[in-house]
């Protein structure tokens, strides 16, 4: 019976032209030699099973072959190259660092570093794993790397770049290998199947590539494994019962159940992939990488970064026309909420549930919020004639009644008028008459053009008349309401004390202290604007402020407290003062 070889011995690339996923390096490294301007030392680096070693391998051979070809590959003829086919070599020397990391290993090197080839032209030094070796281990090396013999070459490789000291980097010339991409992954393990005699579905060797996160040598690993298990037929449902991976089927249908808003159908999917003992934060990822790629299939242009096959591909285009962006990349927010907050859930089968019941009402949230902004839009843009109308209605609501009022009904006078809450002053404002329909009215009245509603126009001294103690009062709260998140201290002072109109045109406030007085001016130009903007007339606003002599005064204020405070104790100023301490004004 002939020795079983693993697929990653047996097809590991002798030749640059055979290595797979890093032509950059390949091409590189054969323009060195081709030139004759090979470094002393290199440094390869990058994740595992990506080609580091076997790239090493193949320099090492290369340049010690004495009869390089024309396309720079080692001949594979001369004693060099059948010495090193047959691991028999006296030149090249493979060290693992992993297992010889002490400073005495280094030192036996740097004393084999002596002495000259034997045969051919470099004695070469690959070092594996380099990044194990101790601190007094890289300290010995460093001067044999800067100034090796001129017969002499090191080659080092690492998965962890960042572990290794400065000095040593500075001494090497560094090659970043990188993650091989699916498709290539794909290609080769087809390549494999052929000289195998192994019939794979694509969609199967899709898995593993994926699976394999960018190594080649995970993917031929798996490979060997499923192709014993299959009896040499790799199909996409025995791949995805032995690498425990979940089918795509499973996202297709759970992106249909939330189109459709079926949750009964979401919940026996999530219950069925829990079943069959996946975590919910890897149902949540994978469902996140669904979406992803639908977002990818909706352009041409973006279509080529899907990482999956073309089977695939047409069923993503099929289901990418039924879900929106907004759609998409709402889920996609909502799933990676989910994934960050899951290791802290003490609840995690509810933290995806609650999550998946999300998802499901998205489309129903985006159709109301669009019906809520066409609604706007509609009221926004209504036409003069209305707009007209909807004025003479505020202004019949405005005028004084003639009817007598029982002296049992009226008000009592000194109650003040009560503060309306968020709801009542926004229903309110949209009542209220806008500069815009003013212009409008006048633009019109200007141009001489009268249309059906604007046989009784509304000008301005009409709307002087209409600039009475109830709309002030009314815009008063309102503006309150409107700056209380930016300039919270002058809403509150705002609220505390009620306007009052004199004489038709002036608006008078009373105030307790002086330092009330300067926080309610800051805000005076963009009362009198806001008030223009609804009435139509800029009024004068007097700020008066009246002491009051009660010792019992209540300080309404942060600044009328510390003012409080620092009367009965002086000394609380200097340590204001000392520890630069201020009150904010908003």
């Amino acid at each position: 019976m002939a020795e079983y070889i693993v697929s990653a011995r047996k097809y590991r690339p002798t030749r640059f032209k055979d290595m797979v996923g890093q032509e950059h390096i390949s091409a590189t490294l054969q323009n060195a030699i081709k030139s004759g301007q090979l470094a002393h030392s290199f440094l390869f680096c990058g994740p595992r099973g990506v080609g580091k070693t076997t790239a090493a391998r193949i320099l090492a051979k290369t340049i010690n072959c004495e009869n390089i070809t024309a396309d720079i590959e080692a001949c594979n003829e001369c004693p060099s190259c059948v010495s090193f086919n047959h691991n028999s070599s006296f030149n090249i020397h493979e060290l693992d660092a992993a297992s010889n990391n002490s400073v005495e290993d280094i030192r036996q090197l740097v004393d084999q570093v002596r002495f000259p080839p034997q045969s051919g032209r470099y004695k070469i030094y690959i070092i594996d794993e380099v990044h194990m070796l101790s601190q007094g281990a890289f300290n010995a090396f460093l001067k044999t790397l800067e100034e090796p013999p001129s017969y002499c070459k090191f080659i080092l490789a690492t998965t962890e770049k960042h572990k290794i000291l400065p000095t040593i980097l500075s001494r090497c010339q560094i090659f970043d290998f990188r993650r091989i991409d699916i498709e290539t992954i794909v290609n080769h393990l087809k390549h494999i199947c052929e000289l195998e005699h192994i019939d794979a579905e694509e969609d199967a060797l899709h898995i593993i590539a994926q699976k394999s996160d960018g190594g080649m040598r995970d993917a031929l690993s798996m490979f060997d494994r499923l192709s014993s298990f299959a009896g040499g037929k790799l199909t996409y449902e025995s791949v995805l019962k032995n690498l425990n991976v979940l089918d795509y089927d499973y996202f297709f249908k759970v992106t249909d159940a939330l189109l459709t808003e079926d949750l009964t159908a979401l919940m026996s999917y999530l219950s069925e992939v829990l079943k069959r003992g996946f975590e919910g934060d890897d149902f949540i990822l994978g469902l996140c990488e669904h979406f992803r790629n639908l977002l990818f299939a909706k352009n041409i242009d973006t279509l080529g970064l899907m990482e999956v096959s073309e089977s695939l591909k047409r069923r993503y285009l099929d289901q990418t026309n039924l879900a929106s962006n907004t759609f998409l990349i709402n889920c996609l927010h909502l799933g990676n909420l989910c994934d960050v907050n899951y290791k802290q859930s003490k609840n995690k089968r509810l933290s995806v549930e609650l999550t998946l019941i999300k998802m499901c009402y998205v489309n129903s949230t985006i159709e109301a919020a669009e019906a809520s902004k066409k609604k706007l839009s509609t009221v926004e843009t209504q036409d003069p004639a209305s707009r007209h109308q909807e004025t003479q209605n505020l202004a019949s609501l405005h005028k004084p009644s003639t009817d007598p009022q029982p002296a049992s009904t009226r008000p009592a006078a000194a109650q003040p008028k009560p503060i309306p809450d968020k709801d009542t002053v926004i229903k309110k404002s949209a009542k209220l008459l806008s500069l815009d329909d003013i212009n409008e009215n006048n633009h019109q009245k200007s141009k001489g053009n009268k249309s059906d509603g604007d046989e009784n126009p509304v000008t301005m001294s009409a709307i002087i008349r209409e600039f009475n103690q109830e709309n002030v009062t009314e815009l008063w709260h309102l503006f309150a309401e409107s700056i209380r998140d930016t300039k919270g201290g002058a809403a509150v002072l705002m609220n505390l004390n009620q306007p009052l109109v004199t004489d038709g045109a002036t608006i008078a406030v009373n105030l307790e202290s002086e330092l009330q007085k300067t926080q309610f001016t800051q805000i005076i130009t963009s009362l009198k604007n806001f008030i223009y903007s609804h009435i139509g007339f800029h009024p004068d606003i007097q700020v008066n402020v009246i002491k009051n002599t009660d010792t019992n005064t209540k300080y309404y204020t942060p600044q009328d407290k510390l003012k409080r405070l620092i009367e009965l104790n002086p000394a609380l100023r200097r340590f204001q003062k000392e520890l630069g301490l201020d009150l904010d004004y908003d």
